[in-house]
């Protein structure tokens, strides 16, 4: 599965990491491991980084099928998908659409640091 998945306690965000090939499998999978994950609680914000993806095969069938889905996520948490390759942010936009009354502060923006703004958090750096 080309995702990757930290929940910071703490800090009180979940960081999801898309890259590679994703799937519709794939999007499932993750979020049922979100909703396994022992530090996961659905007040939390999350990070989406859709910034390595090389292919994205979703259909927007599906996108509009996850979007009626219950989120794992309260209505009140923040989230945010970085999604700079035009076909990920066209189809996050679209899921932004179709979930807008379940998910009023999902939002879809281009860079990891307008994510981190859009949290009202700053972008910790990299680890040497």
């Amino acid at each position: 599965m080309p995702t990757k998945l930290s929940v910071d306690a703490t800090t009180k965000i979940v960081y999801s990491s898309y890259y590679g090939d994703m799937t519709t499998t794939d999007l499932v999978q993750h979020i049922a491991a979100i909703r396994k994950h022992p530090d996961f609680n659905p007040d939390f914000d999350e990070l989406i980084d859709a910034s390595g993806v090389t292919s994205f095969d979703v259909p927007s069938d599906d996108v509009r099928e996850l979007a009626s889905h219950d989120s794992p996520f309260h209505a009140h948490a923040k989230r945010v998908l970085v999604a700079p390759q035009d076909l990920v942010f066209g189809l996050g936009r679209m899921f932004q659409t179709f979930s807008s009354e379940r998910r009023p502060h999902f939002i879809v923006v281009r860079t990891l640091d307008e994510g981190y703004r859009r949290l009202g958090r700053e972008r910790l750096p990299k680890a040497q």
